[in-house]
């Protein structure tokens, strides 16, 4: 007995010390630098993009630029510097660089040519390439980037050797195609896991114009045209087309794309104006001449993204043809003039369904959908992610530095990493991007778009779950702040929430129920106790009434478009001198030009404690006035039953004569009329797709309108445009 109890003591003090001496080694790991510490001018070679292509066509070049050897040299310094140094969106730079040598190389000077060869050839394209640094390769726009980027380098110098592994272009070009294919599939299988989002869409649609052009494989360009197809069509089925005037006060179209995102950040979901970055794009392909002439226009953009999207749809193949156009059917779709539209759509996967899929383990089509997801420490998938990171040698990552304190070889050995996040719950989990559900509701005067009770009571990050659009620049959405707006990262004061809503929507109106923290979860840094608020800049409406806010109610009118919110608790306003301290800024004014636009009361607070909500009703100044709408919202019924976190309430909803009761259980239902609604839809459930409805994860898409149509078949890479 004497021999067992010694054996075991000398076992646990051998086990504790391996442990220990392996969380000494971890601890070890610091971070590299995501980016630079000094300032790098890294968008020369977006510039000379631009430059070259005004150059090429015989246009004159902005006032001041000369293409001198000197000059490029000097304008590519930065973009060198960035990219050898490989920083954290290195190959957004990298991206523009492969088009500038592609289409302009031949008009720089040789030395400059093959200075940007060496630094192509010198870049690294994936996580499993060896060498450590701090770039993002996982997330959704990333991932076609590095892909098409190493692709095309690979088709342009398929003899030559690839510093970073050893391995030949033509080996890279193979490797890449495998991945360009995993990506094209999963986004025609699930959709785009950044639903929406028009900050990263640009990101997406730039190196998939790179690679229609520039590819020598017809079948796998077939294939891109249907992912951009998708794309557009998503673009043109979310966006409100508002009539509005621009800043010299001359009419003018707005395709305003501000929908519910997976991805967003404060300024883009301000409004259009300050936050979509597809803007350009839209103008260059549904009213170019129109929008030419207009100041920060498409026409005189050197943005990388969009001057690669540009040149691509300007060009012509050896068949005198463009390499791809936007099929008519979308465009159509984005002129919809119907006085009311209803789109419901299915985006990506839950956590939960990797595994049946087959998308849960190492190989890269699988670490690539469970990674754009941005799903690392879910109970379902932490153990794969760790594996993945080991291998890879991926710790010195500063995106990924915190995993080192659970890379201990008892919890990888026994698989035990799932439980501890089960039961931890770390902050991490929440940063999932998981399937959206989303109903979208648009009139001639307003859109209004929720993910239907999209995780609710979760940690959240960027997701951006509902919006409202009255205007180009009036959006209103409300959130629950999070981190102080002094730390870095994600979510913020005004991007995501530091716990998802239940939030539901019908035709135009959103009930949204919040449960604010009451103490900090593990890895969560900080809370906002007992706050909700809503982005609600008073400033840019044409008429406001806050006689009743102490009552928990905000009017406010643009235009035609009018907006009714009542809130559980009362509402204050944070004045704007607090909100623009030095030191303390949020970010709100931080990011983009919002701070050039407000400058008074913007941030309607709700305070109190228990759960929060926020019922809101649109309506427009053709159906009623807005004296007529205060009363009629006024006398709605909406009660709270807080044993049940359960909210009633009855109105007419938009172009109804009759009352709705609608009732929204938080985390469990929401009926109207007394049918409990179902929140999860098919992929596409509207007008625009054959018999009204595609199911999740097809064969084929149909998208038909106003005499258009699109056929994709993607297993049989049949792409049919009709008329």
């Amino acid at each position: 007995m004497k021999k067992i109890v010694i054996g075991f003591l000398l076992f646990l003090v051998l086990f504790l010390a391996s442990v220990g001496i392996q969380f000494a080694i971890n601890m070890g790991i610091d971070p590299l630098p995501s980016r630079p510490t000094e300032s790098i001018n890294s968008g020369g070679g977006d510039r000379l993009l631009y430059y070259y292509y005004l150059e090429d066509k015989g246009e004159a070049l902005p006032e001041g630029i000369i293409l001198t050897d000197e000059f490029v040299n000097n304008e590519l310094k930065g973009t060198f510097d960035y990219i050898n140094g490989r920083y954290d969106v290195a190959d957004f730079r990298v991206n523009a660089l492969i088009r500038l040598y592609l289409s302009y190389g031949d008009m720089m000077h040789p030395d400059t040519k093959d200075d940007i060869k060496e630094v192509l050839l010198n870049f690294k394209y994936w996580m499993d390439q060896g060498g450590e640094d701090s770039m993002c390769f996982w997330s959704e726009n990333h991932q076609i980037l590095f892909a098409v980027e190493e692709y095309l380098v690979g088709q342009e110098f398929p003899d030559e050797i690839f510093t970073v592994d050893g391995k030949t272009g033509a080996k890279h070009m193979e490797m890449a195609a495998g991945r360009i294919e995993a990506w094209m599939s999963q986004r025609f299988t699930y959709g785009f896991t950044e639903w929406y989002s028009n900050n990263y869409y640009p990101e997406d649609i730039s190196p998939m114009a790179n690679f229609i052009q520039f590819s020598n494989d017809p079948e796998m360009v077939n294939r891109m045209k249907m992912i951009m197809d998708l794309l557009w069509f998503d673009m043109a089925s979310q966006s409100f087309k508002y009539e509005g005037l621009d800043s010299s006060g001359a009419p003018r179209t707005y395709y305003i794309f501000n929908s519910s995102s997976g991805r967003a950040y404060s300024d883009n979901r301000m409004s259009d104006d300050t936050g979509n970055r597809m803007r350009n794009f839209i103008d260059f392909v549904m009213q170019p001449e129109e929008t030419k002439d207009f100041e920060n226009s498409w026409s005189t953009s050197s943005n990388g993204f969009f001057n690669c999207f540009r040149q691509m749809m300007e060009a012509l193949n050896q068949s005198n043809e463009p390499y791809y156009e936007i099929p008519q059917v979308i465009k159509e779709i984005f002129n919809d003039n119907s006085e009311e539209k209803i789109i419901k759509s299915s985006q990506s996967l839950n956590v939960e369904e990797l595994k049946g899929e087959g998308l849960l383990g190492l190989e890269d089509h699988q670490i690539m959908m469970q990674w754009n997801m941005e799903a690392f420490s879910n109970p379902e998938v932490v153990n794969n992610t760790i594996k993945y990171m080991a291998k890879n040698n991926m710790f010195k990552n500063e995106f990924l530095n915190d995993f080192k304190l659970v890379n201990l070889w008892p919890l990888r050995a026994f698989n035990l990493l799932g439980m501890v996040s089960s039961t931890l719950k770390p902050s991490t989990n929440g940063v999932a991007i998981e399937r959206a559900n989303v109903y979208t509701y648009k009139t001639n005067d307003y859109s209004m778009h929720t993910a239907q009770a999209y995780q609710p009571g979760e940690y959240a990050d960027q997701h951006a779950v509902t919006s409202i659009n009255l205007s180009n620049l009036v959006s209103v959405f409300s959130t629950q702040p999070a981190k102080i707006p002094r730390r870095s990262g994600t979510p913020t004061y005004w991007t995501g929430n530091g716990r998802q809503p239940y939030s539901v929507q019908e035709k135009n109106v959103n009930i949204t129920i919040y449960q604010p923290p009451t103490k900090v979860g593990f890895m969560e840094p900080m809370i906002v106790k007992e706050k909700t608020h809503i982005f609600f800049p008073y400033e840019l409406f044409d008429e406001v009434n806050e006689s009743f806010i102490s009552q928990g109610y905000i009017f406010g009118r643009v235009g035609n478009a009018m907006i009714a919110i009542r809130s559980r608790h009362a509402l204050e306003w944070v004045p704007f001198d607090i909100s623009n301290q030095e030191g303390n800024r949020d970010d709100m004014l931080v990011r983009g030009s919002v701070k050039d636009l407000l400058t008074e009361k913007y941030d309607l607070v709700q305070t109190g404690s228990g759960d929060h909500y926020f019922v809101t009703e649109l309506s427009s100044q053709t159906n009623e006035t807005f004296s007529a709408f205060i009363s009629r919202f006024m006398a709605n019924d909406i009660s709270y039953d807080t044993a049940k976190h359960q909210l009633t309430y009855q109105t007419r909803l938009n172009g109804e004569t009759t009352l709705k009761t609608m009732v929204a259980t938080f985390d469990h239902s929401f009926t109207i009329g007394g049918v409990t609604q179902n929140l999860e839809y098919q992929r596409y459930e509207n007008q625009y797709v054959a018999t009204n409805s595609i199911q999740r994860k097809p064969k084929e898409i149909i998208y038909s309108f106003n005499g258009h149509s699109l056929t994709l078949h993607y297993e049989n890479n049949i792409r049919t445009i009709g008329n």
